[in-house]
């Protein structure tokens, strides 16, 4: 109102002025507009015990000491001591501050404030807090305009679900966004992850970790490992480059975890679907697949996992094993049993080898589809139907080679009793011969045969590890002495309140004054 009375003022007498009259008018307008400017730019002084001016390097200062209250539109700025300069939109705050801006709490050591740009250094204990977040950092970076943090060093993040930790990084309070840098964990009460740097949107529950990635879930019972992890709220999961999952399942007498599967490929995705009885995992694994449980094994080129029906589909240049049988086939499907295989299809045109060890002679069989089953993980019956054709070799009383059968038939099944053969049934129109035991017996092969024990998967030597030592639960420094003050007017159940007991160090407050007068 003053500035606008003013400029009426001079407009009722320009006209009685020559030229430069006006000129001169228009210049004690910009000089009255550009003071009013420079006054916004500079904080206000509300309170302190004492102010004093002086220089500092050079510069025209305000020193102010004791119990500093200083406002710049919405900041209120509390410390032992203060710097404001002159000539500079500066100032820098010494030992227990305090900044309150309405939305936000920050607790510092010391502070470089520039007005104009709304921006800030903190720098010592610092703690950034809302109503939803706490950070801890020992040197950040602060724009209260864009509501961007960038941390120089250590950064420490909590809220509701839990903490994560990094040697550096920014963080985006407007989206709660954030990039952390080295050394990262993320914890809560069920999972764990960590990594070497990290992507993510905190509010909507997406990650992009990168490096060395480690991730322990409680919850579904299993790890991680891989180069590459993206995850989100959906509880979709893609790990890349050599990743490893590893699925346990818990042993209710005694409530330890037994390990049952593990996979292993280039490019790993897990999907959850949520109903309200039960969530099941979907896993799909693509390149250079491989699976290996304590009664079951194999490779594949693309697979699929449903832990819910610990159901196994396993597509191009599959094969899988079970104790001395190798199933080769374009498609397998798995199924288990509480780690134990259940049964096994395969089609079209499948072939399986059953090594029998006493003879050491390899029995084979093949056709259009083959069904396999088990009982207590043992093989309890083959039936192969469509074209099937099977060589089985014959052993003597002394369980010795003493020729093979040769059987085509439109469909055979082979029973079994703790995995040595009791029935052979040959359905339809069938026939056959028996070869007599010779070296051209002891070698033969069936079209399409196919042995591979030097690729069958073995459990892995090394077990997951995690590179870091947990997260601790408290902070890496002493919280300042007003922020403990604040924790217990607001939030007296605080997990870091119990510090609040200590008795106030004055050190803070020497500390200050004494680089107040040093400065």
């Amino acid at each position: 109102m003053r500035l606008i009375s003013v400029i009426k003022y001079f407009s009722s007498i320009a006209e009685h002025f020559s030229l430069s009259g006006v000129l001169l008018i228009l210049a004690a307008l910009f000089f009255i507009a550009s003071n009013t400017r420079a006054q916004e730019k500079r904080a206000t002084i509300l309170y302190a015990d004492s102010i004093t001016g002086g220089t500092l390097n050079g510069k025209e200062v305000q020193r102010i000491l004791g119990d500093v209250h200083i406002r710049h539109k919405n900041l209120e700025i509390h410390s032992d001591s203060a710097h404001q300069f002159i000539n500079q939109n500066k100032v820098k705050a010494y030992g227990n501050i305090e900044l309150d801006t309405g939305t936000e709490m920050i607790w510092s050591d010391r502070l470089t404030y520039f007005t104009d740009r709304d921006f800030s250094k903190l720098r010592g204990r610092v703690i950034i807090s809302t109503d939803s977040t706490t950070l801890f950092g020992n040197s950040i970076d602060y724009s209260f305009e864009t509501k961007k943090a960038h941390f120089l060093d250590r950064i420490r993040y909590e809220d509701q679900r839990g903490t994560l930790k990094a040697d550096s990084g920014f963080y985006f309070r407007k989206t709660d966004s954030l990039r952390f840098y080295k050394n990262v964990q993320i914890a809560d009460s069920l999972q764990y992850l960590e990594g070497d740097s990290l992507f993510g949107n905190r509010r909507a529950g997406y990650y992009e970790l990168h490096g060395q990635v480690f991730g322990d879930d409680e919850e579904n019972s299993s790890k991680l490992v891989g180069d590459y992890l993206e995850t989100d709220s959906t509880g979709r999961r893609l790990l890349i480059g050599d990743a490893w999952l590893q699925n346990f399942e818990s042993d209710t007498t005694d409530t330890t975890q037994t390990d049952t599967t593990h996979i292993l490929a280039k490019k790993i995705i897990s999907q959850e679907q949520r109903s309200p009885k039960d969530t099941t995992a979907i896993i799909h694994a693509y390149e250079k697949v491989r699976v290996w449980s304590p009664d079951f094994s194999a490779i594949a080129d693309t697979a699929q996992y449903i832990d819910s029906t610990q159901t196994f589909e396993l597509w191009s240049n599959a094969k899988s094993w079970h104790k001395q049988v190798q199933l080769t086939g374009p498609y397998i499907k798995a199924i288990l049993d509480d780690g134990d295989i259940d049964s096994l299809i395969s089609h079209p045109n499948p072939f399986s080898v059953q090594q029998d060890t006493t003879i050491d002679r390899l029995n084979q069989i093949t056709g259009d589809t083959l069904h396999a089953d088990f009982t207590d993980g043992n093989l309890s019956e083959i039936h192969v139907f469509q074209n099937a054709k099977l060589l089985r070799f014959t052993k003597n009383e002394q369980d010795s080679s003493d020729g093979a059968i040769e059987l085509e038939a439109p469909s055979i099944r082979i029973l079994f009793e703790e995995g040595e053969l009791t029935k052979l049934i040959a359905n339809g129109n069938n026939s056959g011969s028996f070869l007599p035991e010779n070296e051209e017996t002891a070698n033969k092969k069936m079209d399409g045969f196919a042995w591979n024990p030097e690729q069958r998967p073995e459990k892995p030597a090394n077990p997951m590890q995690r590179r870091f030592p947990p997260i601790e639960n408290k902070v890496f420094f002493t919280l300042p002495y007003r922020y403990l003050q604040y924790l217990e007017e607001t939030d007296p159940n605080n997990p870091h309140l119990p510090d609040v007991n200590q008795i106030r160090d004055v050190s803070d407050f020497e500390q200050s004054t004494d680089s107040l007068k040093q400065e």
